[in-house]
């Protein structure tokens, strides 16, 4: 026997096993929490437990080597030469905070995925299926908790975000959950996706469309006060998908007479409520121009009296008539505009491209270049790109483009495996595929997120799912 097969022939024990089942657990459970859970600072790095966690996985890797499979390994060497290219790169052109900021992303991106592969490779499909499947379940039900309390309350975890909603020219105004991460769009990019990986890995959330529809309803009611169109486009989608799969379940088992009447009456019960009952017309759709108005007060001050009306009755119909449309054209003509500076910093990134093409603006370089200006389009105050594949090809060039590559290749192995395999499973990756080009124009950037992280690993663990016979510790569960 050679020197590698004695290093990395490796038969763990039962409790061994185990004993790495409950570390996988932990570090399901503390990774909602991220740096924020006790976490200690040492000035340009943080040290916490998922942290801690991720590192005490990684050398599982080492020692089940010899069960990667061959798409393991490339990814995970690709990510390696990615990380110590891009710190070359730094090292070369000078560290700024953005540059450590994606430095430090790639890096987690790395840990992340050697640890999770090597997990499952260690463990065996059936302990790593159930105790993902309880860290998912677990990652979700904190998630609505917390976004439930935040969104009755208004009170959310300090921070910049809180900090700005305190000096807005507004009264009592919530916003949506952000929970830890101090953007609405954030945590419904973490909802969502928590939510569709359960959907491909859980198979009794897979087969019950009920509460798909529940839990998206929440998202889609998160998603209105976030003023977050792509989540909104996400949850009513599935929603509908949800509603189309129950109602062809029941064709399929046929007519039933009890629960078909049932539908019908409450349905005729709501109808005639609705028929029968004055409606409220809100401002949305009754007389939302002139609701602008409400807000406006007007002061005056005659013969050393100071008088306070409001614009309805300090104007005549024609003067609050030209003011409101002079309030539109602010709205609607304003550069600043969510989607006019998200188009922007996208016809940014692809002049970017075009000027670096092969090894991009390097870590940090989109923020950089629109720090210093030297951009064509107006893109405000904002630096981030918004746009996961215009961030990753215009900063790292070549590798961006093997990155998504790869994406596009094992998610095609991936569909076409599951040809012959459970229709809900199928409709659940295609959920899954369709969602994440929308959930990544969701956050400013992509990989600061561990959510992210997973995604490829994840994948790769689906195909090994498929393709694998149990190993000796599926046996031993």
């Amino acid at each position: 026997m050679t020197l590698f097969n004695k290093i990395f022939s490796f038969h763990p024990s039962k409790s061994f096993v185990s004993k790495v089942q409950f570390l996988f657990l932990l570090w399901l459970l503390t990774l909602p929490f991220g740096s924020n859970l006790f976490h200690f600072s040492f000035g340009f790095f943080t040290i916490y437990p998922n942290l801690i966690l991720t590192l005490a996985l990684l050398p599982l890797a080492l020692l089940v080597i010899k069960t990667f499979k061959k798409l393991d390994i490339l990814f995970i060497v690709f990510l390696f030469i990615w990380t110590i290219f891009e710190i070359i790169v730094v090292g070369m052109n000078g560290v700024s905070k953005e540059a450590l900021f994606d430095i430090r992303s790639l890096l987690m991106q790395f840990l992340i995925a050697t640890a999770l592969i090597g997990v499952y490779q260690f463990i065996g499909k059936n302990a790593f299926l159930h105790t993902f499947i309880i860290g998912l379940r677990c990652f979700l039900f904190i998630l609505l908790c917390a976004g439930v309390i935040e969104f009755l309350t208004g009170i959310h975890f300090a921070g910049q975000k809180t900090t700005e909603l305190m000096e807005l020219p507004v009264g009592n105004i919530f916003y949506a959950p952000m929970f830890i991460y101090q953007n609405p769009n954030d945590y419904l990019v973490y909802l969502i996706f928590i939510f569709l990986l359960l959907n491909v890995f859980d198979e009794k959330i897979r087969n019950h469309s009920w509460f798909k529809i529940l839990i998206f309803l929440i998202i889609f009611v998160f998603s209105i006060f976030a003023d977050s169109n792509f989540a909104k486009l996400i949850s009513s989608a599935i929603i509908v998908i949800s509603a189309v799969e129950i109602l062809s379940a029941h064709l399929k088992r046929g007519f039933n007479k009890t629960s078909f009447f049932a539908y019908l009456i409450v349905f005729v019960c709501f109808v005639i409520t609705l028929v029968s009952n004055p409606l409220f017309i809100g401002p949305k759709y009754h007389n939302g121009a002139s609701y602008r108005l409400n807000g406006i007060s007007i002061i005056e001050e005659k013969n050393n009296q100071i008088s306070v009306l409001t614009a309805k009755e300090a104007f005549s119909k024609s003067k609050q008539k030209s003011v409101i449309q002079y309030l539109d054209s602010i709205h609607t003509k304003s550069p600043n505009g969510s989607s006019n500076i998200r188009k922007n910093l996208i016809l940014n990134g692809i002049d970017f491209i075009k000027s670096e093409p092969v090894f991009g603006l390097g870590p940090g370089g989109f923020a950089q270049k629109l720090k210093h200006e030297q951009q064509k389009y107006y893109i405000g105050t904002q630096t981030s790109p918004h746009h996961f594949p215009i961030e990753v090809i215009s900063q790292y060039g070549i590798f961006g483009w093997v990155y998504f590559i790869f994406l596009f290749f094992i998610s095609i192995r991936l569909l076409q495996l599951h040809k012959k395999l459970d229709r809900n499973y199928k409709v659940a990756l295609l959920l899954l595929f369709l969602s994440v080009p929308v959930l990544w124009m969701m956050p400013s950037a992509f990989l600061y997120l561990n959510i992210h992280c997973l995604f490829i690993p994840l994948i790769l663990i689906q195909l090994n799912m498929i393709e694998d016979k149990p190993n000796l510790n599926d046996i031993k569960q």
